[in-house]
């Protein structure tokens, strides 16, 4: 079995490189294996004690879901009880666990895993998952994020704001205070670069238009920036724009990827705020 990393708003874990995983919400993801649902995960980044978090959401799950904590849990799952209170849930009338509630001891993060017949609770692959599973904030303030077939790493001070996961195009978009960042994914790059190059594709993504030689081109990548005189603010302003921008659009032509990076800001934007994100956003085989 193979197995990949996936990170999604403060969750880090690895599951199977088979599985396909489906952003349903900022803290809800769906896994599919040859369209069929396998697991799903909620999760919810509450206070360090959960005694009481734990109490209300097991009695809302027995009110409005019928489920009952079990009396005991699988051995495989007894190498995580350190780190997790975990409650495995079932109904009434069934053997199997329907759904899981863990609360990490450290962190106070609570998630809702849910189980589909395709998997059960038992299953080998449900207890190597969490295993791996890391929910706390990281020592160096970084988050990742790792989803589809790429790998960010952010500075935590970044806020996901919005996404979008549309057929052959990615965007995330983050906030940080009055900077916009948004994070771009093409697939197949050479379906989009028979119709545009890099450069006019950059235009239309970053939703500028500016003199062609004015873009810095080199051999896979293309980048503008722009730090405009007061004037030029001040119609920009009137128009709704941030006036300044620092945009980076990369070919990756051994995977057929493009990504790109969109920054936006009413005031003048760092270049070396830039080559961190830049470095930390990769594509990885899947």
């Amino acid at each position: 079995m193979s197995w990949k990393e996936t990170g999604w708003n403060g969750l880090v874990f690895q599951c199977p490189r088979n599985w396909d995983t489906i952003v349903s919400g900022d803290n809800h993801l769906l896994f599919e294996d040859n369209f069929q649902p396998v697991l799903e995960m909620r999760w919810n980044r509450g206070k360090e004690d959960t005694t009481n978090t734990e109490k209300t959401i097991l009695r809302n799950l027995k009110k409005d879901n019928a489920l009952f904590p079990a009396k005991s849990i699988p051995a495989s799952w007894q190498s995580i009880t350190d780190r997790y209170s975990v409650h495995l849930l079932l109904k009434a009338t069934d053997e199997a666990p329907s759904a899981a509630l863990l609360c990490c001891r450290n962190c106070g993060v609570t998630i809702l895993i849910t189980f589909f017949e395709t998997l059960p609770a038992a299953h080998p692959n449900i207890a190597t998952l969490f295993s791996t599973l890391y929910c706390h904030d990281s020592a160096d303030n970084k988050t990742l994020w790792a989803i589809q077939d790429f790998r960010l790493v952010l500075s935590d001070s970044y806020q996901l704001t919005s996404y979008n996961f549309g057929a052959g195009l990615t965007r995330l978009t983050f906030n940080k205070r009055s900077l916009i960042l948004h994070i771009c994914r093409l697939a197949p790059a050479s379906q989009r670069l028979q119709k545009m190059d890099l450069a006019e594709l950059l235009m239309v993504l970053g939703d500028i238009v500016v003199a062609k030689e004015t873009i810095t081109q080199t051999e896979n990548m293309v980048s503008h920036a722009s730090h405009p005189p007061i004037y030029k603010q001040i119609l920009l302003r009137m128009k709704r724009k941030l006036p300044f921008h620092e945009m980076r659009l990369r070919h990756h032509p051994e995977c057929d990827r493009l990504t790109g990076i969109f920054l936006f800001d009413k005031k003048p934007i760092p270049r070396e705020s830039v080559s961190p994100i830049l470095t930390h956003y990769e594509i990885f085989e899947t």
